[in-house]
C-alpha cells in the first residue's frame, strides 16, 4: 500500500507547507504589534525600475519593428530605382516609397457585419525620366460602388492575393492646366487580366476662400470591360488657418458590367482638433439610374480619426446612420472601425492632414 500513500503524503505536505507560508504573510496584518516593517528601498526601486524597463523594451521593440519594415521598403525600392535609372554621377533623390496596411470592420443593424483588409505597396522610382512607380494593391476599388468609394467604407470585396493588381504608374504629368496619371498592369490571377487606368484633373482657385477640383477617370479591365468616373469638388477654408475645411462634392460613375449610372452628392467638414485628432462630418445621398432613377441611400456620419502612435499607426471610429431603399428607407444605424499602419522611410508624414489642393496652373 505504500505506493498509494506516498503520493498522498507528498501532496499533504505540499498543502500544509503552502498554508504555513500563507499564514506567515498574514501574521503581520492579524497581530496587534505596533511594529511596521517596510520593504527595503533598494528592492522597491529594483521592481519599479524593472516595470519601467519592460515598458521601454516593448516600445523599443515596436519602434525597431517599424524602422525595419520601413527601411526594407526603402532599400528594395532604392535598389530597383538605381538598377533601372540611376546614373553613376547622379546624386540620390528623395524616395517616397511606402507600404500601407488597412484593417476594417463595419457593422450595421439591418445589414451585416463585414471585415475587410488591404495592402498597398508603392515603389517610387525618382531617377526615371518621368518618375514612374511600381504599385501593388490587394484591394483595388475600380468596380466598387461609387458610394463605397466616396465614403471609404468596407464593402466585402475580395482582399485575397487573387484580387490584387500590380503594375506601373506614371504620375503628375502636366498638360496645360491639367495633370494626368496613367496606370498599366495585370491582375494577379490566371488567366492574366490586363488593365489600364487614366485620369485627368484640374484645380482652380476661384476666390480667396474657394477652390474647385474636377477629375475625369477612365479604366478598363479585360475581364470586366470599361468604366468611367467623373467628380467635381468645391473646397472652402481660410488659407491662413485651414484647420477646418468644407468640401462639397458631386460625382457620377458608369460601369459597363452593370449598365448603370451611379450618382453621389456629399458634403463634408474636416475639423483638425489638434495634432493627434481629426473629426470628419459627412452627409449625403446616392442614386442609381436603372431600372428607374431612384435614391438608393442617404446617410449622416461622424468619423473620429486618431493618431495612436508616432506618424505610422492610426485608428478611426465612424458611427453612422443610413436610410436605404433596401430597407424602405428605415433608419439603419452602424459603426465602422479602421486601423491603418503606414510604413515609409520618409518621416514626418501626417496622415491626418487635410489640405486645400494647390492649383494646377
Amino acid at each position: 500500500m505504500c505506493w498509494y500513500w506516498a503520493p498522498f503524503d507528498n501532496l499533504l505536505k505540499a498543502v500544509v507547507l503552502k498554508g504555513i507560508i500563507a499564514l506567515l504573510f498574514l501574521i503581520p496584518f492579524c497581530t496587534f504589534s505596533t511594529e511596521i516593517r517596510e520593504e527595503p528601498y533598494d528592492i522597491y526601486y529594483d521592481r519599479l525600475y524593472s516595470d519601467i524597463h519592460d515598458e521601454d523594451s516593448l516600445q523599443d521593440w515596436i519602434d525597431d519593428t517599424q524602422d525595419t519594415i520601413s527601411d526594407t521598403v526603402y532599400d528594395y525600392s532604392s535598389s530597383i530605382d538605381h538598377f533601372i535609372a540611376k546614373k553613376d554621377e547622379e546624386l540620390p533623390l528623395t524616395n517616397r516609397s511606402y507600404l500601407r496596411l488597412k484593417l476594417k470592420s463595419r457593422y450595421t443593424h439591418r445589414d451585416y457585419f463585414d471585415t475587410d483588409a488591404s495592402v498597398k505597396l508603392k515603389i517610387d522610382l525618382p531617377h526615371t525620366e518621368k518618375n514612374w512607380k511600381f504599385v501593388l494593391d490587394t484591394d483595388p476599388d475600380d468596380f466598387d460602388r461609387l458610394e463605397d468609394k466616396q465614403r471609404g467604407i468596407s464593402n466585402n470585396s475580395d482582399s485575397s492575393l487573387s484580387g490584387a493588381v500590380g503594375g506601373v504608374q506614371l504620375q503628375g504629368q502636366q498638360w496645360g492646366k491639367w495633370r494626368t496619371n496613367l496606370d498599366l498592369g495585370l491582375k494577379i490571377k490566371l488567366p492574366l487580366d490586363p488593365f489600364a487606368r487614366a485620369d485627368l484633373r484640374r484645380i482652380d482657385r476661384l476666390s480667396y476662400k474657394w477652390t474647385s477640383r474636377i477629375k475625369q477617370e477612365i479604366f478598363y479591365y479585360d475581364s470586366k470591360g470599361p468604366g468611367a468616373l467623373t467628380s467635381l469638388n468645391f473646397y472652402f477654408a481660410s488659407p491662413e488657418d485651414p484647420s477646418t475645411i468644407l468640401k462639397i462634392s458631386s460625382s457620377a460613375q458608369y460601369l459597363d458590367t452593370d449598365d448603370n449610372w451611379e450618382f453621389v452628392q456629399q458634403a463634408e467638414i474636416f475639423d483638425r482638433i489638434n495634432q493627434d485628432n481629426l473629426l470628419q462630418y459627412s452627409i449625403g445621398f446616392s442614386a442609381d439610374s436603372t431600372p428607374n432613377y431612384s435614391i438608393t441611400n442617404s446617410w449622416v456620419s461622424i468619423a473620429w480619426k486618431h493618431r495612436l502612435y508616432s506618424d505610422w499607426l492610426y485608428m478611426s471610429i465612424t458611427p453612422e446612420l443610413d436610410f436605404q431603399d433596401a430597407f424602405q428607407y428605415k433608419v439603419n444605424p452602424g459603426i465602422m472601425f479602421e486601423l491603418e499602419l503606414f510604413f515609409t522611410a520618409e518621416g514626418g508624414i501626417d496622415r491626418l492632414a487635410r489640405k486645400i489642393p494647390n492649383p494646377t496652373n
